[in-house]
């Protein structure tokens, strides 16, 4: 197996996760959306109900289950439009088909981070990096084990991380644009303002990050596809042992 190092530039693969969010621009924003929604809202009325310790508990047990396959989800819809493939809003939802074995990825992933961050936050990061083309290789082989995945993920990733990371860095500017309007919209209202006018003006201030979100993923795609040898990029043949 060739491992392929990431020499296109950022901007460059921006500019392909620009064009491929023109081909279905409304509907990945309201797949971002979707997502935000079932990820955010239920904790929210959890919290509400229940108050408390007991609240916050269950809050954080129903986003632990539900990260792993909304991943997986997300994975599949954005490949499938980066590939100009039949993408659908409901492809959000596959991760659930795959329960157990998208949940096991996502704490496999959580749990190794975690003990690399207890060294320091530095090398949690680095771990994060390592393993975070998993849940886009078990789509693209869903007959992959768990630990297969993680192993691929850090065996392309080995000379990629830093490229990685650059990428990330590279949407500083437009996250800051985004977050104008609602900045703007917190420095308006004050508490006796209209918490439902507010409410309504703060989720139209969110719209600039639903697009975002999606702009991210498939740029993120881009990535992976080069990384994959599926675009242009330079092979090289491994000579460091696969890191742990």
């Amino acid at each position: 197996m060739n491992i392929f190092i990431v020499s296109e530039s950022s901007k460059n693969m921006r500019a392909l996760g620009r064009m491929a969010l023109e081909t279905k621009r409304n509907t990945a924003m309201l797949v971002m959306l979707v997502y935000g929604v079932a990820v955010m809202l239920p904790p929210a009325i959890i919290s509400i109900l229940f108050g408390g310790t007991l609240g916050e508990n269950m809050s954080l047990l129903y986003t632990l289950l539900v990260t792993g396959p909304f991943t997986y989800g997300l994975a599949v819809f954005f490949l499938a439009t980066f590939r100009r493939q039949e993408s659908e809003v409901q492809q959000v939802f596959e991760g659930f088909e795959k329960f157990a074995k998208t949940l096991g990825l996502f704490f496999y992933i959580l749990l190794f981070v975690i003990l690399w961050s207890l060294l320091f936050i530095i090398p949690g990061i680095i771990a994060s990096f390592r393993y975070s083309q998993a849940f886009l290789i078990m789509v693209d082989h869903p007959e992959y084990t768990i630990s297969q995945c993680v192993d691929e993920s850090k065996m392309r990733m080995q000379g990629n991380k830093g490229k990685y990371f650059i990428l990330g860095l590279s949407f500083i500017g437009w996250s800051l644009l985004c977050s104008i309007p609602l900045t703007i919209v917190e420095a308006m209202f004050t508490s006796s303002s209209s918490v439902v006018f507010y409410q309504f003006l703060s989720l139209v201030a969110m719209l600039p990050f639903i697009w975002l979100g999606a702009y991210m993923h498939l740029t993120l795609v881009a990535f992976y596809e080069i990384l994959m040898g599926n675009l242009k990029a330079e092979p090289i043949t491994p000579e460091l042992p696969l890191e742990a």
